[in-house]
């Protein structure tokens, strides 16, 4: 399938309805345990050769055509514990893929497909008296991680029911360049298959300084990218998913999806294993006999094995009926608040993960998937504020507005007099008045010690704000006479909203 039938947006891929599979998140998240994947890493490690004289190859080289042929028979026997999934081999130039199929549900018109994939050829040619015939290649971490990942997920997916056909794809000769993936890609592209999406999972379990993900995508399969963001949030994977948008990459299967026009990621531990990053220490086990299920974060495998589960569960929920999954928001009303910032709350419905986001700010809303709520606290200008909330999923957004008017209770801000004291009797004192809403108009009344009123002095608005005013004073009284020296007091009253406000200030005259 060329990219000319593959659509541009997701939206237009789907359409979209969600069926209530994708409610069920939560409950198959725990069926992914730690423990069978370790026993599916220390397997494909050692590779035993069943039968009356067992044999540990402990090397699934594609040069040591046994151990390979052994490696693939051990996969699609694991494929099978599912009679739902159709397994089968795809040979090509004396190698093999496993592949196991779950169709889509009866009835359903899909021909969509989505690929999780996982190469399970191994080499140590980092040992200096590597021998591809003979030597050990245990690959552990590279790549039965990825491999234990994708039989886990084919194994619990495959007890449900989908829109679309689910394949799992375990291919040989990627370490002799992409071998297998590519004679799948392209086969299924002169097929004219819809492949929606491809999830490669390669390399996942060497990080012991924090827990996480690199997706090497490109910009057609950033949808992908977003749909795991998602997924970690509303499911609390903690996980750290880090994007690495660099179409040279060219180490993982996904490059072979990509020269067939499809889109497709990586899901792994670094995009360079053998260089220290950020939150990650280079793999030194990469590539030599040392690449040992005891050297694998079989904690962070399981997280990110779940992660792929969740996400993959939820897309292949979605068919192409109508616009029905896309998620439903509302504001609770409020048209008049006095506080600011305000919090600003809701209801949503959704049966797939989703960001709330509250404009203006563009605030990321506390979710409470209980009750299906959410609330946001956001700054306010005073007047008239536009209310936007956005409700995000991997497959569009939809947004609700609602209109709030901020009107605080009056508060003065400051009532300045200076410079205070005078010393020089040419010097002008200044007035300054701020609150925290428009001032319409400013007095300053001024008095001697007596009480008697010496001088009124009308203010003006600062041109730029209008909750500031300014006056002046030269010293002298209404008659023009020069004042005496000694404490005076001024009365600022402002006029807000029709209604007056007043303030008192001490002026001390020294000549």
């Amino acid at each position: 399938m060329k990219c000319q039938k593959l659509c541009v947006s997701i939206l237009i891929i789907f359409g979209v309805t969600c069926l209530a599979s994708a409610d069920r998140g939560d409950d198959i998240l725990p069926l992914i345990q730690s423990g069978a994947l370790e026993a599916h890493i220390a397997a494909l490690q050692e590779n035993v050769k069943q039968g009356p004289s067992r044999f540990a190859y402990r090397t699934r080289s594609v040069y040591n055509r046994e151990a390979s042929d052994n490696a693939a028979e051990h996969i699609a026997t694991q494929f099978r514990r599912s009679s739902r999934l159709n397994v089968e081999f795809e040979e090509f130039s004396g190698m093999k893929n496993v592949i196991a199929k779950l169709p889509p549900r009866l009835g359903s018109p899909s021909d969509r497909i989505f690929i999780v994939c996982a190469h399970y050829d191994s080499k140590s040619d980092r040992d200096r008296d590597w021998n591809p015939l003979i030597s050990e290649a245990p690959g552990a971490d590279d790549n039965a991680t990825g491999v234990a990942a994708m039989l886990e997920i084919a194994h619990v997916l495959s007890q449900f029911d989908y829109e679309h056909e689910l394949r799992f794809v375990a291919f040989t000769g990627k370490e002799l360049g992409l071998l297998g993936s590519r004679h799948h890609a392209r086969k299924a592209s002169r097929a004219g298959e819809y492949v929606v999406a491809v999830f490669n999972i390669d390399m996942i379990g060497f990080n012991w300084e924090n827990d996480l993900v690199v997706v090497v995508q490109d910009g057609s399969s950033r949808w992908m990218n977003d749909a795991f963001l998602l997924a970690n949030r509303w499911y609390d994977l903690d996980l750290e998913i880090r994007g690495a948008q660099d179409e040279l990459i060219d180490s993982g299967d996904h490059k072979s999806f990509w020269e067939n026009d499809y889109r497709a990621v990586t899901l792994t531990e670094s995009g360079n294993p053998r260089s220290d990053s950020k939150d990650y220490r280079a793999n030194p086990f990469h590539h030599t006999r040392n690449d040992t299920v005891d050297r694998v974060n079989v904690g962070l495998v399981r997280k990110i094995t779940q992660l792929m589960l969740v996400t993959l569960n939820n897309l292949a929920s979605l068919s192409a009926d109508s616009d029905t999954a896309m998620p439903r928001v509302t504001i609770d009303p409020q048209p008049l608040v006095r506080e600011n910032p305000t919090q600003i709350t809701g209801q949503f419905e959704t049966s797939f993960p989703v960001y709330i986001i509250v404009h203006p700010g563009n605030i990321t809303a506390q979710v409470d998937r209980v009750n299906s709520t959410y609330q946001a606290t956001v700054p306010l200008n005073i007047g008239t504020n536009q209310i936007r909330v956005v409700a995000l999923h991997a497959l569009g957004a939809r947004s609700v507005e609602q209109t709030i008017v901020f009107e605080p209770n009056f508060a003065w801000e400051s009532a300045i007099v200076f410079p205070n004291p005078l010393r020089d009797a040419n010097e002008l004192t200044v007035f300054r008045a701020e609150a925290n809403l428009p001032i319409e108009q400013l007095d300053v009344f001024i008095y001697s010690s007596d009480g008697t009123m010496v001088k009124r002095s009308p203010g003006v608005v600062d041109p730029a704000e209008s909750r500031i005013w300014r006056t002046w004073w030269n010293q002298k009284t209404n008659l023009g006479l020069q004042v005496a020296p000694g404490i005076y007091v001024c009365r600022f009253e402002i006029l807000v909203k029709g209604k007056k406000y007043s303030r008192h200030r001490k002026l001390a005259i020294l000549r």
